[in-house]
């Protein structure tokens, strides 16, 4: 049985973070919500990830309307996180997992 915990970043206002997965770990991105901010407003913020030199935008949040969004992301390698919101942080959660060993036992009972 794989062990799992939770894990949890902040990514500042324009301070790009580098994750990158323990060795035999992978990382399952969950979630991202807005932080707290002294600023009201209606501002779009999108949400990067770069990957593979390749950079996505993950969803869009809004302090009004979708002040947080789900995700169903895994990672086993490094990933980038960053935002373009300038009046607060990202929170980015979910959790990180054993990689499963492949176990020629169990590949033989699901081929049954």
């Amino acid at each position: 049985m794989s062990s799992m915990e939770f894990w949890g970043v902040e990514v500042k206002a324009g301070q790009p973070l580098k994750v990158e997965p323990k060795d035999f770990y992978m990382i399952h991105l969950s979630q991202a919500a807005l932080g707290e901010s002294s600023k009201k407003g209606n501002e779009s913020v999108p949400l990067f990830l770069k990957f593979d030199e390749k950079k996505l935008v993950l969803g869009t949040l809004s302090p009004e309307n979708i002040p947080q969004l789900s995700f169903d992301l895994v990672f086993e390698r490094e990933f980038e996180l960053s935002h373009n919101w300038k009046n607060g942080s990202v929170f980015f959660c979910g959790y990180q997992a054993a990689i499963p060993e492949n176990d020629s036992d169990q590949e033989i009972k699901l081929n049954k």
